[in-house]
């Protein structure tokens, strides 16, 4: 689903070149569950912005589903970001002037067709806000927030969906929430989850744990992990 050839990413920082990654290669299969960690400055943000497409890499190949994204035309990435990859920010990312339906409704509008009402209140349902559909951001909690982005990384059913630090705004109760509920969606559907935390609690739950140290991958490794055992509606 994701594979990664030789990726490489560098800026310039006045007189002299700074190596952000330097030349990453993974094969992450449909349906896995990717915890991406290291230190601060390892390189994991970049990568998960170049799994998106929301950067470019300076050397490598990004391929999503078999599209090579690293060097597409503006329009043409847009639309396989929309077709193909759902997000969950750490600061929620929600308009505020919609209300959560409308949220969640977003992606559907901007890279579908018909109605998606029925599937966004759905899964607004599903992560225990079927009461808060027509509340705006502003009336709800920082872990309704978030529910709120899972909804809508979900509601075009994408193969792929890249999180960043989504519990990291959250206390402890509401993060493992969130992170129960993401994780039992991704297993109901299949879909390839790739999340950057610093949190081996959190990693613990992934399928694998890909650790980043000065640009390079410097271990990979599957996980033992528990299912989790409650969501609450």
């Amino acid at each position: 689903m994701i594979e990664v050839r030789n990726l490489k990413k560098s800026i310039r920082n006045g007189n002299r070149i700074v190596d952000i990654l330097r030349g990453v290669d993974l094969v992450i299969p449909q349906g896995q569950f990717v915890a991406i960690m290291g230190a601060s400055g390892s390189g994991k943000s970049t990568l998960l912005g170049l799994l998106a497409g929301l950067d470019s890499p300076s050397e490598g190949e990004v391929i999503l589903d078999g599209v090579d994204i690293s060097h597409l035309e503006e329009d043409r990435l847009a639309e396989v970001r929309g077709q193909k990859i759902g997000f969950v920010f750490q600061s929620y990312q929600l308009i505020p002037t919609l209300t959560a339906l409308e949220n969640v409704l977003l992606p559907h509008e901007l890279n579908a067709r018909g109605d998606g009402r029925n599937r966004a209140s759905a899964l607004l349902t599903s992560v225990g806000l079927a009461e808060r559909v027509h509340h705006y951001p502003i009336q709800l909690s920082g872990g309704e927030q978030q529910r709120v982005a899972l909804a809508r990384a979900f509601v075009l059913d994408p193969p792929i969906v890249l999180a960043d630090e989504p519990t990291g705004n959250l206390d402890s109760v509401n993060g493992q929430h969130v992170l129960d509920l993401l994780t039992v969606r991704q297993r109901e559907a299949r879909t390839t989850l790739v999340m950057v935390t610093h949190d081996p609690d959190i990693a613990s739950r992934a399928d694998r744990q890909i650790h980043l140290r000065d640009g390079l991958v410097v271990a990979d490794e599957m996980t033992t992990h528990a299912e989790p055992t409650e969501v609450i509606g």
